[in-house]
């Protein structure tokens, strides 16, 4: 009830120059005359040694934002993301003003994403060969996703998931899957919560605890 909903179209492509022009092609279908393309990369170093971004950045109808430890932005129209973690993709998300959101993958596997998101896959292959799956593959139980359902639900993604109401509600329904030997993957699960509105920082947290409770630890709560 708290948290932003995706409700523009997003596309995923691959790191190689054939995928970044893709990326690159797909975001300018969706400008609009009066609008900028945003271009999100990590931080300022991300422009070292790469043309690609070097010459996009420096146009008069890009606007640049350096996103590794920066809260929420602003967009007037369609972003392209570059090299973003799933954590990353939370702030990104949540951000304001994006009609349509293209991400260039790097390391981290999109697989939950992409289908959450109903992202368009512009390469065939990444990095790690994971822009091509099998649905059956998908390594999130339903349970699972009742879970962080219910917790999306409850939670208020503004809000640090850890401490206070947030982190009762957020350990508890793990806990409660944990018990029920029901495995938790961090990975997988924090790929969800991100397409869900989830900031970097409560992502990480989230995923943090589900590595936890699976080595048995049973994080503190106030009951």
């Amino acid at each position: 009830m708290f948290n932003p909903v995706i409700d523009y179209p997003c596309a995923v492509a691959d790191q190689s120059p054939e995928g970044c022009h893709k990326a690159l092609r797909w975001c300018l279908d969706y400008v609009n005359s009066d609008q900028p393309l945003t271009l999100w990369v990590p931080q300022k170093n991300s422009l070292n040694g790469n043309e690609f971004l070097k010459r996009l950045s420096v146009q008069s109808d890009v606007d640049i934002i350096f996103g590794r430890n920066r809260l929420m932005f602003n967009a007037d129209g369609p972003v392209l993301a570059m090299y973003p973690s799933v954590e990353d993709l939370g702030t990104i998300v949540g951000s304001r003003g994006i009609t349509a959101l293209c991400v260039v993958q790097w390391v981290d596997s999109l697989k939950i994403w992409i289908q959450e998101t109903k992202a368009e896959v512009l390469t065939e292959e990444s990095l790690n060969n994971d822009l091509s799956w099998n649905e059956e593959e998908l390594s999130l139980l339903p349970e699972v996703v009742q879970g962080l359902e219910h917790i999306t639900k409850m939670v208020n993604c503004d809000n640090a998931i850890s401490g206070g109401h947030e982190k009762k509600i957020v350990v508890r329904r793990l806990l409660q899957l944990h018990d029920k030997g029901i495995d938790l993957p961090g990975d997988a699960m924090a790929e969800w919560v991100a397409a869900h509105g989830w900031s970097e920082k409560n992502c990480k947290k989230l995923k943090e605890y589900a590595e936890k409770i699976n080595k048995g630890i049973r994080p503190r709560y106030n009951a």
